[in-house]
């Protein structure tokens, strides 16, 4: 085996002052905010725990479930452990960068996963999504080990690179993608590892690792695989392409992530990618193949941005392996000698990147610093909907009183669960997961709807299924320069059957899509 990297001591101190910053981005005032609509519902998982759910496997419930097991149920114990891994992400894509691509390599990128606000987004809100990353970094590093050797290693380390990859695939079924490159990383550049044993080991294990989630669809109809077709042509919502996907990625992660985006695909298109990987003037240290990083990018990014679902967020993971091959910009790094103006161009777009995560880390603040208090700085786009879905709630709990002897209703799966952990009460909804766990039959509903949705449509299904209906009561709030509308129905002596009551007021059905 070659010789291992060494960790240089400036590098170090650089790492540590960045996991600080990461840690001060993710931590500060982590609980201020009310629970968004997605934390409010996963949490409902953690207290049904189950092999999978509706929309994804069992991964954040797991998490959600520790999380509050450790620190409680209060906003801040909800997603301390979230936090806490998204933080861990900084030194890991540090390993990754260095172990594929080098030093440079690995600091910009964790640069980069500090500041970047979809890793701030996704490290303060109890999204799924930190869970992936780290646990696709820690892959990344186990299969470098692989790559970077004379022969590949014993069987222990094919035994972790199978549960990692075992683990990934019950957290998003995303995960798939990058399990689909690494099966084409190895048929294009390394076909020797397919007479590998250790390799039909890993595979064993990642399949044992899916038994979980197609059993838990074989038994519900295969609804989270339907779903997940569904959800990629964008539940008829958007029908965008990607003129309409690319300009809100952008601002959904910032004009200078983007250009440090671009700046990455460069960098592999201007290295020799294809060639053998050429000597430094120093002693060549073990390192793992780059194109790896550059093949689970495409594999990860491309179905994002051709998908008609418009979801900016599910870019993250692709991006965190393209972020390490801006370091193929330094000559030292790139796989081969170039010359000429190449080697010119190269030092000059990195010195371009590095300086770009100036502004990236203003947009890192900004989306903080917005999603727990009113401030006027550049930031992601998308914090101003996760405010404005999670702001009120608390007020609405303690101001409006819940009738007794009806059933609590939502017209929307996240405010069903945003009330029933601010009132302390069940609330149901017509979400298809709602509906596994069992809707009770009821003769009177209150229903609860907000202000993204036309309460005409709400108030004409209940008048087809019901005797009496009074509403919409309006209740409002403004909470931080953000407002909050919430109408509120009570609907008496059910005349249809609670299946038909339940298809008419299902969101989609309300919203005519």
């Amino acid at each position: 085996m070659k010789r291992s990297l060494p960790l240089p001591t400036v590098s170090l101190a650089v790492l540590l002052a960045l996991t600080i910053v990461a840690a001060v981005l993710r931590f500060w005032q982590l609980g201020a905010m009310p629970l968004f609509g997605d934390e409010a519902y996963y949490l409902l998982w953690a207290d049904r725990l189950a092999l999978a759910y509706h929309d994804h496997p069992a991964g954040i419930a797991l998490l959600l479930e520790a999380s509050t097991l450790l620190g409680g149920r209060e906003e801040f114990g909800v997603r301390w452990l979230n936090a806490l891994l998204s933080v861990l992400c900084v030194p890991l894509i540090y390993a990754v960068g260095r172990r594929y691509v080098s030093e440079a390599g690995g600091l910009i990128a964790a640069a980069i996963v500090a500041v970047a606000p979809i890793y701030v987004i996704t490290g303060r809100v109890a999204y799924p999504d930190s869970l992936q990353y780290f646990l696709l970094l820690v892959n990344l590093l186990i299969a470098g080990r692989i790559l970077a050797a004379d022969k590949p290693d014993r069987s222990a380390v094919w035994l972790a690179f199978g549960l990692t990859l075992a683990l990934l695939l019950n957290v998003k079924l995303s995960s798939a993608f990058y399990v689909i490159s690494l099966a084409l990383y190895a048929l294009l550049f390394r076909r020797g590892l397919l007479r590998e044993r250790g390799l039909w080991l890993a595979l064993g294990i990642a399949a044992l690792g899916l038994l979980p989630v197609l059993g838990w669809n074989a038994a519900n109809d295969w609804a989270m695989i339907r779903w997940a077709i569904f959800h990629g042509q964008g539940y008829g919502f958007v029908q965008v392409g990607l003129r309409s996907t690319l300009p809100h990625a952008r601002d959904y992660h910032s004009p200078p992530a983007a250009l440090l985006a671009g700046l990455a695909v460069i960098a592999a298109a201007l290295a020799p990618a294809w060639g053998p990987r050429g000597s430094s003037t120093r002693a060549a240290p073990a390192r793992a193949d780059w194109r790896l990083l550059a093949v689970a990018s495409a594999g990860l990014i491309l179905p994002v941005l051709l998908s008609r679902a418009d979801s900016p967020r599910n870019l993250g993971m692709g991006l965190l392996t393209l972020w390490p091959l801006l370091g193929l910009l330094l000559p030292d790094s790139a796989p081969g000698e170039a010359r000429g103006p190449v080697a010119k161009v190269r030092p000059a777009l990195f010195a371009v990147a590095a300086l770009l995560v100036l502004p990236l880390a203003l947009y890192g603040a900004g989306t903080t610093l917005r999603l727990a208090t009113p401030v006027k700085l550049p930031r992601s786009s998308v914090t101003e909907s996760i405010r404005r879905d999670a702001a009120g709630w608390p007020q609405f709990a303690r101001e409006v009183a819940l009738p007794d002897g009806a059933l609590r209703f939502a017209v929307d799966y996240s405010i069903a669960a945003q009330i029933a952990y601010y009132a302390g009460t069940p609330v149901y909804t017509a979400a298809p997961q709602y509906r596994r766990w069992g809707v009770p039959e009821a003769e009177d509903l209150v229903v609860f709807g907000t202000g993204y949705l036309d309460p005409a449509p709400v108030t004409a299904a209940l008048e087809s299924d019901f005797e009496r209906v009074t509403g919409p009561e309006t209740w409002r709030s403004e909470e931080d320069g953000v407002e909050k509308t919430v109408y509120t129905w009570r609907a008496e002596g059910r005349r249809a059957a609670m299946e038909r009551v339940l298809d008419n007021l299902d969101y989609l059905t309300l919203v005519g899509r």
